[in-house]
């Protein structure tokens, strides 16, 4: 759902924790309700974000998007890059990638921000990216899931599935593509997106049909706030076009 049209980065896939967490999306459960409370409690009383609730969150959602066929696969592949990059740093570095807002200010810093690797490595022995421009990928496609769940959440049963994917990725995501990535991603959208009611019972996965609407709007209020704040903090330190 959230994850198909990411991000136009190449993807490690000569990392051996890339490929088993990849496997691990495939075989595991979807629940929605650990992505909500993932997102939930990434926000702290003090407004701070939690890192490693972030990088929870998309891991779930990881598991489905894998739920949604073998199509999906190269963007499970970049997602989950991106959160053994994250994964990574906070292994080195727990206290100063304790929170988005600890990673960012401690990357400007160490002037980590002005290049796109550091001297550290993935366990592949490729160099590890910096947090801050992995982050930005994810966060760009935060305004994704939140548009998608919101007009999911109040489409009539008969609206398709792919037309509010592709609303939700034009008014997001599609405005840092061009147009060959954005004409691609369209196509895709139109022939892979499952319809609105099969993609219902995959984001329900066996739970009650009632929950999902409290769920969705937990999940909606929880990434817009998160979104809103991470924003500002790559406004704040001029990082909105790390390349």
């Amino acid at each position: 759902m959230a994850s198909a049209p990411i991000t136009e980065n190449c993807v490690d896939t000569n990392s051996t924790s890339t490929a088993e967490n990849q496997t691990m999306h495939q075989i595991r459960q979807f629940d929605l309700k650990v992505v909500r409370d993932a997102f939930v409690d990434c926000i702290q009383p003090d407004q701070n974000l939690l890192l490693h609730e972030y990088v929870r969150a998309y891991d779930e959602l990881c598991v489905f998007v894998s739920s949604l066929g073998a199509i999906f696969d190269w963007a499970i592949k970049d997602l989950t890059h991106k959160l053994v990059i994250l994964r990574e740093h906070q292994r080195l570095d727990p206290i100063n990638y304790h929170s988005i807002q600890s990673m960012i200010a401690h990357e400007v810093k160490t002037d980590r921000v002005k290049t796109k690797d550091t001297a550290l490595t993935l366990p592949s022995g490729k160099p590890l990216p910096n947090g801050s421009r992995t982050l930005l990928r994810l966060h760009r496609a935060l305004a994704f899931i939140s548009s998608f769940l919101s007009q999911m959440r109040l489409a009539s049963d008969n609206e398709s599935s792919a037309a509010i994917a592709w609303n939700a990725y034009s008014s997001t995501l599609g405005h840092f593509h061009s147009w060959p990535v954005r004409h691609t991603i369209h196509a895709a959208i139109k022939l892979t997106v499952p319809d609105r009611g099969t993609l219902i019972d995959k984001l329900l996965n066996k739970r009650n049909p009632n929950e999902i609407e409290t769920i969705s709007i937990d999940i909606v209020k929880s990434c817009n706030l998160i979104e809103s704040k991470t924003q500002e903090l790559f406004e704040k330190h001029h990082l909105t076009r790390l390349p």
